[in-house]
């Protein structure tokens, strides 16, 4: 009995154990890489991925001309032409997450903005642009 619960533990834990070694390595493939998107807000960004950082413009914004960044960014290649990204700006206490499919030109994003404020939303992707 002692030999059959302990394949059965085995048994449940191996597919989770097994799916940690499935985890995405962290990626550069997005350096090079320009996008454009719109959210459902109403909120729509220019974004580039470089090896120094990610910059982006607002579009939207008071000043749809002005860069800001670069910032460090970290990516997952979570499925293939999928990607995860985020970045800190520690300048303004913001921290930006997004979810990238290429596939069907959909982003999602998420960001805590200067603290305090939650963005939470769905995206078209307008353009993309690769060096």
């Amino acid at each position: 009995m002692k030999i059959l619960k302990s394949f059965m533990i085995l048994a449940f834990l191996f597919p989770l154990l097994a799916s940690a070694d499935g985890l995405a390595k962290e990626t550069r493939k997005l350096d090079g890489v320009s996008i454009s998107y719109e959210y459902t807000s109403g909120r729509s960004y220019n974004v580039k991925f470089e090896p120094e950082g990610i910059s982006y413009r607002y579009l939207t914004g008071s000043k749809p001309e002005t860069w800001w960044g670069p910032f460090p960014y970290n990516a997952f290649e979570v499925q293939p032409n999928q990607f995860m990204a985020s970045w800190f700006e520690k300048e303004y206490g913001d921290y930006v997450t997004l979810l990238i499919n290429f596939d069907n030109n959909l982003l999602y994003g998420s960001a805590i903005i200067s603290g305090k404020e939650v963005h939470f939303h769905g995206a078209n992707i307008v353009k993309v642009e690769r060096k």
